[in-house]
């Protein structure tokens, strides 16, 4: 019985997993994805979450579940109906049906869209993203929220 309870802090100590003993927080994060691979539901969930994200200055995770795409972890673009359209400060800010708000970062103003018209929100050079209306005008825009 004393053996027993010896040998209890020692085998508590042993990595309960092979995944455990990966010292980098990646490698061991992938390898329990690869023994215990996440539902689709799960992969929906984190595709979700990385369209609703887009825009927003947030640290990368350059960390993908299994079976997700790049592109499903960090979309190009994002495409939706815009709410409303106000004027603030002398530029436009699109409230979109997503939720998201997208302010117009430039000074020019051509191109219309309003309310109903479903756009399209894509990556740009150097962290840029362009609002493109139903009619093809790009406007350089930031997201607000």
């Amino acid at each position: 019985m004393i053996l027993l309870l010896l040998a209890l802090p020692a085998a508590a100590q042993q990595p309960t997993h092979a995944c455990a003993s990966e010292a980098q927080a990646a490698a061991r994060l992938a390898c329990y994805d690869k023994a215990f691979p996440p539902p689709p539901e799960v992969i929906e969930a984190a595709t979700e979450q990385a369209q609703a994200d887009f825009g927003l200055n947030k640290p990368r995770d350059p960390l993908l579940n299994p079976g997700q795409t790049v592109e499903q972890a960090d979309p190009e673009r994002i495409e939706s109906r815009v709410a409303k359209v106000d004027h603030y400060n002398g530029q436009r800010v699109f409230r979109l049906e997503n939720g998201q708000v997208w302010t117009q970062a430039e000074s020019r103003g051509s191109g219309h869209v309003q309310a109903g018209e479903v756009v399209q929100v894509r990556k740009g050079l150097l962290g840029t993203y362009m609002l493109i209306m139903p009619n093809g005008v790009a406007l350089r825009v930031r997201r607000t929220r």
